[in-house]
This record gives structure tokens, C-alpha cells and sequence, in this order.
């Protein structure tokens, strides 16, 4: 039996009231998948035990005032899905607990683990006046112990909350960006993944 090296764990993480950021996430996980066992995880029904043994973590939300969403927001969100003529749609499961509480929650990494923020935050203007959930994400990951992979991100959303045109092409850069410098920063570096261990031939 010849031990091949265990694929790197990656999870990205992701709140989304409308669908804009989850599409956002899963366009990041298509660009990892081929290097590493990558789970996309909702945070709405997950805890810190999403992140155990993570290697690399990539999580994001929408901007809400200026930052995180909160349980307030996030009932704003669900009355503005409800009171909606173009067929918006609430996603979120449970408006008292979000990324901000789960961020909050988590323990310090077991080992040297990497991370990148993103966000998805309006389109109508600038960061500096938009706000970003992005750095807020960076701020509470280093706190707790992750080493920064990359800078924080946005993707833009417009006034119907929904991608901006090309948005999604970004994110798959954008993931595939973060494929090379794990490559180049990780700790084991990111290669095509394998799968536990090759048995020689009969």
C-alpha cells in the first residue's frame, strides 16, 4: 500500500437573504473543488463544528449597515422579500442567528489554518459609502486566529438585490485566484486533490 496525501479540507461558508451571495460561494467552491474536498456550507443551520479541521476557509455575507447583518436586518430583509413585485425570494432560515453570531461562536483554529472574506454589498456607490460585510468578516477571522490568504472581497448587487452582470465571472476569478495562492502560501500547497490511499495492482 503506498499512502497518497489526504486532499486539503476547504469550507465555504455563506449567508445569503436572497440567493445573490450563495451564488457567489458556490461560484468560489467550483473553482476549489478540483484541488481540494470542498463543502459550501449554509451558516444557517450550521455551527462551529462546519469549520473543524479546515484548512482553508472562505466565508462571506451580504452588507447590511455597513457591516454583518444582524437579527434586525435580517427581519428587514425577510418584510422587503415579502412586500417584493418581482419575485424575490427570502433564503434565510432563522433571522436570530447568522454569520456574525456564528463568527462570534467559533473556537481558535486547532492548527494553522488560512482564510479569505467576501461580501456582496450594493452597487449604488463606493465601498467607503457602502459599507463592507467583507472586512468585518477579515476583523473576527483574524481575532480568532485564521492567517489572512487573501484581501478581503465584494461583489456588487443592485437596486433589485440581485447580481450585477459579470459578478459572477468574478467570483470564479476571484476563486481561482485563491486556488494559486494557497498553492503558493498553504501550508501543504494545493495540488490536483487525491483521495486517500493507492493500493499497487494485484
Amino acid at each position: 500500500m503506498i499512502d497518497t496525501p489526504v486532499p486539503e479540507r476547504v469550507v465555504v461558508l455563506y449567508e445569503s437573504m436572497f440567493g445573490a451571495t450563495r451564488q457567489i460561494a458556490e461560484a468560489i467552491g467550483e473553482q476549489l473543488r478540483p484541488f481540494a474536498d470542498v463543502a459550501v456550507v449554509n451558516c444557517a443551520g450550521a455551527g462551529p463544528d462546519a469549520l473543524a479541521g479546515a484548512d482553508l476557509v472562505v466565508a462571506g455575507g451580504p452588507t447590511h449597515v455597513f457591516g454583518l447583518s444582524s437579527a434586525t436586518t435580517r427581519e428587514e430583509a425577510r418584510k422587503i422579500a415579502e412586500h417584493s413585485d418581482s419575485g424575490l425570494v427570502f433564503e434565510w432560515v432563522e433571522a436570530s442567528h447568522g454569520l456574525r453570531e456564528l463568527l462570534h461562536e467559533l473556537p481558535h483554529p486547532v492548527h494553522p489554518s488560512f482564510f479569505a472574506a467576501f461580501s456582496t454589498r450594493s452597487s449604488k456607490g463606493p465601498r467607503l459609502f457602502t459599507g463592507s460585510a467583507a472586512r468585518r468578516i477579515d476583523r473576527e477571522l483574524r481575532a480568532t486566529g485564521y492567517r489572512p490568504l487573501a484581501a478581503p472581497r465584494d461583489f456588487l448587487v443592485d437596486a433589485t438585490h440581485r447580481l450585477v452582470d459579470g459578478q459572477l465571472a468574478e467570483a470564479a476569478a476571484w476563486g481561482a485566484e485563491l486556488a494559486q495562492a494557497w498553492g503558493r502560501d498553504g501550508r501543504h500547497g494545493m495540488g490536483p486533490k487525491t483521495t486517500g490511499a493507492a493500493v499497487d495492482a494485484d
